[in-house]
């Protein structure tokens, strides 16, 4: 939050700075934690008395640390010393002798609005498409790899085998799975040799006749382990 202090100091309660309204962020004065906070507590309560337990209370207190009156007039005097630099000999913060302090009413206090800098929109709908891909993408992996499925051989395309890894077995199932193998194949124009093998993931909608998301994967296995697979998604495959 921002405050403009008798219309010359720019006070910045979040960072704890202290800036002439004609200087730049740079040259702010910086508050200590905990000068900041009676600062800014005084400032909340402008005009109104703050007792010293009050400021006990709240400042040291609620963190857990202790403190002595000692401790609270060093701060104060400290504040003093700080304004008194950039507001001049004024009576800014009040004593009120065995009770507490107050900002006093003479000086004014505002909250200072700044304008807000146009951005283009574009950025922002880059980015929510990029998300939004990434998410797409992370739910069909998320949920259409299950990780304890093992693959299950139901047919050969052009002679190299074909795994259904949905993890749905019944005849129907199966017959549906590999015609969906079988026209994706056709339809990616893709080849056969000794060491290809298909994959084929399709949601359970697909044997209700329903619109179904499907994965088609080509994978190339060695011996040695080593697979190298493409895999093809179809968000709305329709029979």
């Amino acid at each position: 939050m921002l405050y403009l202090i008798d219309d010359i100091v720019i006070y910045d309660a979040l960072n704890g700075t202290l800036r002439r309204a004609d200087e730049k962020v740079a040259e702010a004065t910086h508050l200590t934690t905990i000068a900041n906070k009676i600062f800014s507590f005084l400032l909340q309560h402008h005009g109104a008395l703050v007792t010293r337990n009050t400021l006990f209370d709240e400042i040291w207190e609620k963190e857990g640390v202790a403190s002595s009156s000692n401790t609270l007039n060093q701060y104060i005097s400290l504040l003093r010393k700080i304004l008194s630099g950039y507001l001049g000999d004024k009576e800014i913060i009040v004593t009120v002798p065995r009770a507490g302090y107050y900002l006093s009413k003479e000086i004014s206090v505002s909250q200072k609005i700044t304008a807000r800098r146009r951005v283009p929109h574009w950025p922002r709908y880059v980015a929510g498409i990029m998300v939004f891909a990434v998410l797409v993408a992370g739910t069909f992996l998320y949920t259409y790899q299950p990780d304890k499925i093992i693959p299950r051989k139901i047919g050969e395309l052009k002679g190299c085998p074909v795994y259904d890894i949905s993890g749905v077995k019944s005849d129907v199932a199966d017959a549906s799975s590999f015609a969906v193998a079988e026209k994706a194949l056709e339809m990616n124009n893709q080849i056969c040799t000794k060491t290809t093998a298909f994959y084929i993931y399709a949601q359970e909608a697909l044997h209700l006749h329903k619109p179904a998301r499907v994965m088609f994967t080509r994978c190339i296995e060695w011996d040695d382990n080593r697979d190298t697979c493409q895999n093809i998604y179809y968000y709305t495959w329709n029979r």
